[in-house]
């Protein structure tokens, strides 16, 4: 059985309290609750596919989270506040390990990762004009390379071609883009601890 508490220990960049940095121009600052979840014997990762409502990334796979709010001291407190706005999982309710490095996505958002280990089973309060469902993913599929590629994508500005991960397909849901890429980190990362 994967050890996934044992294999993230001192192995994610930053601690959960960390500050935002200083704000740079044109950058949007947004946090992402990762949540980790044992499901009887199965490590699983949390992910949402947002509503068809909304302004920006709308009907996409992300992870739990939004906009930086002015008060906010840092990527935790966003994701957590974000993170019961839209599916109602509490503070109380999760176990913070680290956050990965930032995520840039090409519609100029910075995504700061806030790994956690989310109590299971709970019982999820979906705000439907922000999220539309909620689906899980066996860390173990996640691992096997042949569920992952890359295709090369134009900026949203027409510049350079990037190399774009893609999942595809878990149970009909396509994991891209910068969601895709902190999953990746994350995998990465564990197979670090396992290698060890």
């Amino acid at each position: 059985m994967i050890d996934i508490e044992f294999s993230l220990s001192d192995r994610l960049p930053a601690n959960a309290n960390i500050s935002y940095p200083p704000h740079s121009p044109g950058i949007k600052s947004s946090a992402v609750l990762v949540p980790l979840l044992k499901d009887e014997t199965v490590w699983k990762l949390l992910f949402t596919r947002r509503s068809n409502q909304l302004a920006d990334h709308r009907g996409q796979v992300s992870f739990p989270g939004g906009h930086f709010e002015t008060g906010d001291s840092g990527p935790l407190q966003t994701a957590l506040r974000e993170t019961c706005e839209e599916i109602g999982i509490r503070s109380e309710d999760i176990r913070p390990l680290g956050i990965l490095d930032p995520a840039d996505t090409r519609t100029g958002f910075r995504i700061w990762p806030v790994v956690c280990i989310m109590k299971w089973p709970f019982h999820l309060k979906l705000s439907l004009p922000e999220v539309r469902e909620v689906f899980f993913v066996p860390v173990e599929w996640l691992m096997q390379g042949g569920n992952l590629t890359r295709r090369s994508m134009e900026s949203i500005n027409g510049g350079a071609q990037n190399a774009v991960p893609f999942f595809e397909s878990f149970q009909g849901h396509v994991i891209w883009g910068a969601t895709a890429a902190i999953t990746v980190r994350l995998m990465e990362i564990l197979r670090e601890g396992w290698a060890s």
